[in-house]
């Protein structure tokens, strides 16, 4: 196997992980989350999508991957890495309840109520997403068993020494864990998404596809979708004037869809008497310079206005007659660093378009 494959699937695998400390009572991520939080961290989806299949990965009955739990630690508390999401405090406070009940009851009778014992965890000063995680990770790794929604221990027997105990007879020696800190952050925020209202897709790009819907342009999905995946399969050393051209686009896109609704909404961002004439005559210097308009209800301030301007510059080189008249010498070398900032600049942008849309939301779409 490729070691660029291995590194994907490791991440996969820390993702997966990571969805359990963030959501320990819905854990796993879908494709599409695992995609979302796979594109933050710069991976591509055809690897993303060969790592999925590689990894071999469970489900859970919500339909979400599940983490791997051979490839994990996760019931060796001696094993230390940096940086560790578990709490063992809660741990300790999971088994000695257990540990508890069955020299009082035996382990065929001991049986707790999970609810109860998240009750006794917070009682205890535990957060109550650290016990979830702790009783998760303790399911599956097989330490626990929930039969008829009650919580057992398999074989009845008492645990012991309680995971700190463990920790304390360690090596001292932390491993770091890069996969796992970058991934931890990522999981977080597209879990969020899935309750907070915010966009699906973490990245601004991706999420623009879903807002055109919105805006009763889905019929130019495909046109975004397809300018995208080409915009991702370029390489910034080989095609960086395909990188800016499209970029710009995107940009030019976004900012050209919302023209529409920002005029139904009587706003004065976009109110550039040019866009009462065909779209075909809109120019994107006019659209930039009409999003930074309109105090309150603008969609690009200074910052984004003048990465937009730049962009605009990097696109233009496929205009002669520009050339021509801006480099009479000759149009400078185009360096892969101003492709990779174009692509960036075309998601703070797109972003700022989206989060405007947050501000000013369209009623239920209609073709326009």
């Amino acid at each position: 196997m490729l070691i660029h494959l291995q590194e994907v699937i490791a991440f996969v695998r820390a993702a997966l992980e990571c969805s359990v400390y963030v959501a320990p009572s819905d854990p796993g991520l879908s494709y599409d989350e695992i995609m979302a939080v796979g594109k933050s961290a710069r991976y591509q989806e055809g690897e993303l999508h060969d790592a999925i299949l590689q990894a071999r990965l469970g489900h859970f009955d919500n339909g979400r991957f599940k983490p791997d739990v051979q490839s994990l630690h996760w019931d060796i508390f001696s094993f230390d890495e940096d940086p560790e999401y578990r709490n063992f405090g809660a741990f300790d406070a999971l088994y000695d309840e257990f540990n508890r009940l069955i020299k009082v009851l035996g382990g065929i009778q001991a049986k707790l109520e999970r609810r109860v014992l998240v009750e006794r965890a917070l009682a205890r000063g535990i957060k109550e997403n650290d016990i979830q995680a702790a009783i998760t990770i303790s399911l599956l790794t097989g330490q626990l068993a929930e039969k008829n929604g009650l919580l057992v221990r398999p074989h009845g027997r008492v645990y012991e020494p309680l995971p700190s105990q463990q920790a304390q007879r360690g090596n001292g020696i932390r491993m770091s864990n890069a996969k796992r800190e970058l991934a931890y952050p990522l999981v977080s925020d597209i879990v969020g998404r899935r309750v907070d209202g915010r966009q699906k897709r973490a990245e601004p790009l991706d999420a623009f596809a879903d807002a055109l819907m919105q805006l009763g342009y889905g019929h130019f999905r495909l046109w975004w979708k397809q300018t995208l995946v080409e915009l991702d399969r370029s390489d910034a050393a080989s095609f960086p004037t395909s990188i800016c051209v499209m970029a710009a686009a995107l940009v030019e896109g976004a900012l050209t869809f919302v023209v529409k609704h920002a005029q139904s909404k009587g706003l004065q961002t976009m109110g550039s008497k040019t866009f009462q004439e065909d779209p075909r005559r809109w120019k994107i210097d006019d659209l930039v310079e009409s999003a930074a308009k309109g105090n309150e209800s603008a969609i690009l301030n200074a910052a984004t206005r003048s990465r937009a301007e730049s962009l605009i510059r990097l696109r233009q080189r496929i205009h002669a007659g520009r050339m021509l008249s801006e480099h009479p010498g000759g149009a400078p070398d185009l360096r892969p660093e101003e492709a990779r900032e174009a692509r960036e600049s075309a998601e703070i942008i797109v972003r700022a378009v989206l989060d405007w849309l947050d501000r000013y939301p369209p009623e239920a779409a209609k073709a326009p």
